[in-house]
């Protein structure tokens, strides 16, 4: 059974709360979409930049509600068209009441939690930690893109009762935005991938970034365990600002692989048993994997457990999964986003020969999104990266990652600067052949999973 309150959990969940209408002591499930309530529901509109949930409150009563959660602000010509048998709980904020409610039902239910955040790998890593704890304990997640101030609360309010485990994934924009949602997870262990150039458009410098990162650990329990994936130097200060529990960081001298093919790694981490299989490959997947399994183990997992339900991991739509075409190209897909530390980990995973042993290798890149000012410059820089990188073509799209490709002049790799997918999808054509290997990688809004969609329908 997913949450539920009673009138008295609702008064205990709810700070301040004012309530009138009924004093039923029915059970009530909460729903945030007037379109999809059930009778018996508990309507609580929310509020964004373009809606307010308080315009479909009648709406949601005539679809069968029995209790609304409405801001003090409320219009009080609307109250007095509410029948009376409805139970009414005005608060100062309904955001703030969701996450309230929120929070209530994780502290209920008390599983054993996990939150991941992050510049980039965060919702690889989530997955991860799911594989591994979902093997052998009943555990939920964040689904999709459940990462932000209203999809966190949903995510927990969708658990069910009989959940052991909760694995969350928190995003941000800004600064204090990672507190509201680690107060509300109230995580068991905090996970903080990497603290890179992502949002450096509003947070202005790779410092501010570990700050925003670091409000996860600030709502740490007193039992925590906070994990570094990348602990570079300014997320370390950052942490240790804001927290004095038990801290480690991924040390790559202490994870060894033993085997690097088409279908995965084989490595172990020193100091624990076993050996452990991951169907990915490269450095920073590696580090997502530690995180995964140094939350498992603890939470009381064994090793074995934990390489068990590792060993089920699969790359997420966009994120690193592969496809082979027809004519026996292979086309990486990693369409769903991207940043300038993202990007750098996909090619390195590329260039491991091990895992792509193929002749000729292509990157596919689009613009790198929310960069702000810092945007021209980090083109730039990966541009000058990629120049020695082992690549035999690069293909840029549009006009930022066009910056790209003037930096990457001077190497070895041919270089094709294209306006629009149709452009590039033109130019491929001649590289969807055996022994090629396609990367595709941009930021979800150029759309390059349009591009990865033509590529597959043109060479089957």
């Amino acid at each position: 059974m997913v949450a539920s309150f009673s009138r008295d959990d609702l008064l205990a969940a709810l700070p301040g709360v004012a309530v009138s209408g009924s004093t039923s002591t029915a059970i009530f499930s909460v729903s945030t979409d007037s379109r999809t309530i059930a009778p018996g529901d508990l309507y609580l509109p929310l509020r964004g930049e373009s809606f307010d949930g308080h315009d479909f409150v009648e709406s949601a009563i005539a679809r069968g509600a029995a209790a609304v959660i409405v801001a003090k602000g409320f219009a009080s010509g609307s109250d007095s068209r509410i029948d009376p048998g409805v139970l009414v709980l005005k608060v100062e904020d309904t955001l703030e009441a969701y996450h309230d409610l929120a929070r209530y039902w994780r502290l209920k239910v008390d599983p054993f939690v996990v939150a991941v955040t992050g510049s980039s790998g965060k919702t690889t890593t989530k997955e991860m930690c799911f594989s591994v704890f979902d093997a052998s304990r009943r555990t939920h997640k964040s689904q999709a893109n459940e990462n932000n101030e209203f999809g966190v609360p949903k995510t927990i309010l969708s658990m069910p009762e009989d959940s052991e485990v909760l694995v969350l994934e928190l995003a941000m924009r800004g600064l204090g935005q990672i507190a509201q949602l680690a107060a509300t997870a109230l995580a068991d262990v905090g996970i903080i991938t990497c603290a890179g150039t992502a949002h450096i458009e509003l947070l202005g410098s790779r410092e501010n970034i570990a700050r925003a990162k670091c409000e996860l650990l600030e709502h740490l329990g007193a039992r925590s365990l906070a994990l570094l994936g990348d602990p570079a130097e300014h997320l370390v200060k950052a942490a240790r600002a804001v927290y004095d529990g038990e801290l480690a960081g991924f040390e790559p001298e202490a994870l060894h692989e033993k085997e690097v093919g088409a279908e995965g790694t084989i490595f172990t981490i020193d100091g624990v048993e076993g050996e452990f299989h991951i169907a990915s490959h490269g450095l920073y997947q590696l580090q997502d994997a530690w995180c995964a399994i140094k939350a498992g183990l603890r939470a009381g997992l064994s090793p074995e457990q934990v390489g068990r339900g590792l060993s089920l991991y699969r790359q997420v739509k966009g994120r690193g999964n592969t496809f082979v075409t027809a004519s026996g190209a292979l086309i990486i897909d990693e369409s769903y986003n991207a940043n300038p530390d993202s990007v750098q980990c996909a090619i390195t995973g590329l260039a491991d020969e091990r895992a792509y042993p193929h002749a000729r290798k292509v990157v596919v890149l689009g613009e790198m999104a929310e960069l702000g000012e810092a945007a021209p410059g980090l083109h730039s820089d990966l541009g000058r990266w990629l120049r020695d990188q082992p690549l035999s073509r690069l293909i840029t799209v549009g006009k930022m990652a066009a910056l790209i490709a003037d930096q990457a002049e001077g190497g070895s790799i041919e270089i094709k600067r294209c306006a629009d997918i149709p452009e590039a999808a033109r130019e491929l054509e001649s590289d969807l052949v055996s022994g090629t290997c396609i990367m595709i990688k941009g930021s979800n809004s150029t759309r390059l999973f349009d591009l990865v969609s033509n590529l597959l329908e043109s060479a089957t």
